[in-house]
């Protein structure tokens, strides 16, 4: 089952800890705010994503650390 994400990216804080969890969906973008990768983005926009279901752990564990709560993660 996809699994859906979403950054806010007005809502980040730049803590970084998406990129700690989840390394290859999150990366650094421009001004340093977190971006989904080009590899894991909706209709290449940088705030939403699709990822295969062995990322799930890993995009809920950065969605968890999130301080800005700026990730959102949910099933189709």
């Amino acid at each position: 089952m996809p699994v859906r994400v979403r950054i806010d990216r007005s809502r980040c804080v730049v803590a970084h800890f998406c990129l700690f969890y989840a390394p290859t969906v999150f990366i650094p973008g421009d001004g340093g705010k977190p971006v989904v990768s080009s590899e894991y983005a909706k209709d290449g926009s940088v705030e939403e994503g699709v990822v295969p279901d062995e990322l799930y752990e890993q995009v809920r564990e950065a969605e968890r650390h999130c301080p800005s709560r700026a990730i959102k993660v949910y099933r189709e």
